[in-house]
């Protein structure tokens, strides 16, 4: 059976009336035998620590909670007890807590003696001091919050699985995509540039004899150069050629093939090794960073820096697009799956980073 409650003097005594009034808005509470009551009848977990982090006062809540009697926690830190990690922990929130002069309010985890397993807790902990102004009180409680941690994880875990999934529908895509373009530009493109080259001898020889042959080679000329033209515009869309030669020759490429606003680049370092679907997903990354600030800004200045350990992408406009929109979200998203992230800062325009480990 537990000690009675050991309560220092007076003073320390006033200072837990006056909390336990401001708490439970009860104002009758005027002698220490009815402290005693009703903080042992308390359904809240509560406890008392001096300037040293010794217990001085825990009810029965609270050893339910921890796990031990306060018999054997009195005049101690929880040495002994509690894992020597937790004590120091909690050793230096105490200290902060003294040292803010505030309420502070931590999530920790506690090593419940009896049930010997961990609890997570939410403890409140409201410092006093003495008439000179030095640490002398921690009055704290706690809430058990293991369920809403649990529950908390669990969802995490969820999305990171849908995460991860989305990802990896994504890299299929782009994938197939790849296998598209190639097979593409191996067998359609190639297939369409042999025809155009018998139709270009074709056209020539009957310039003189044949005009009206002539003319419909002309014409089946024409035909082939847009469908030539349509079908390297799928390809590309699919899956640049370029981006077999890296990151930093394919985004060139695509430079040169948009001038709606000029964009100027700068490589700092091209070493990085990355895999293919690293190297299609930046390009579309970045691709989409530059569409996203070429709607309000007349010039832009793209800068890669691809470092062996560290790939970074920084892309600089002089408009100001909204700070938070779906294409940002949207390319955070990809970037997290990449194990990278996106920043946004606005000062005399707009600029994107994106950093991904290499």
């Amino acid at each position: 059976m537990s000690k009675p409650f050991s309560f220092p003097p007076y003073a320390e005594i006033s200072q837990v009336m006056d909390w336990l009034r401001t708490e439970t808005g009860e104002s009758r509470i005027t002698s220490e035998t009815e402290l005693r009551s009703i903080i042992a009848l308390m359904p809240h977990p509560l406890f008392i620590k001096n300037a040293d982090s010794q217990i001085v006062m825990m009810n029965p809540a609270c050893e339910a909670l921890w796990g031990v009697r306060f018999a054997d926690a009195a005049g101690t830190d929880g040495s002994g007890k509690l894992p020597p990690e937790q004590v120091l922990q909690f050793r230096e929130h105490d200290r902060q807590a003294f040292a803010s002069g505030q309420t502070r309010t931590d999530e920790v985890l506690v090593w419940n003696v009896s049930q010997r397993e961990m609890r997570w807790l939410l403890v409140h902990k409201r410092p006093t001091y003495d008439h000179l102004g030095q640490p002398h009180l921690l009055i704290a409680s706690c809430i058990d919050i293991t369920g809403r941690k649990q529950k908390e994880a669990a969802l995490e875990e969820t999305l990171r699985q849908w995460q991860q999934l989305a990802l990896h529908q994504l890299d299929a895509t782009e994938s197939q995509h790849r296998r598209i373009a190639l097979g593409m530009q191996g067998d359609l493109a190639q297939s369409l540039l042999a025809l155009k080259l018998d139709i270009t001898l074709l056209h020539g020889r009957t310039a003189m004899h044949q005009p009206l042959l002539h003319a419909r080679a002309e014409q089946a000329l024409t035909t082939l150069s847009s469908s030539i033209a349509a079908v390297r515009e799928v390809i590309n869309e699919l899956h640049p050629a370029t981006l077999e030669l890296g990151l930093a020759a394919a985004l060139e490429w695509q430079l040169q093939q948009h001038q709606d606003v000029p964009c100027n680049l700068r490589v700092l370092d091209d070493s990085a090794a990355l895999t293919s679907q690293q190297t299609m997903a930046l390009f579309h990354l970045t691709n989409a960073a530059i569409d996203y600030l070429s709607a309000q800004a007349s010039a832009l200045q793209l800068t890669l820096n691809l470092q062996r350990d560290l790939v970074t992408i920084t892309i600089s406009g002089d408009g100001a697009p909204a700070a938070n929109t779906p294409t940002l979200n949207a390319m955070r998203e990809r970037l997290a799956g990449l194990g990278g992230a996106l920043a946004v800062t606005q000062s005399n325009g707009t600029t994107l980073t994106m950093t991904v480990s290499a």
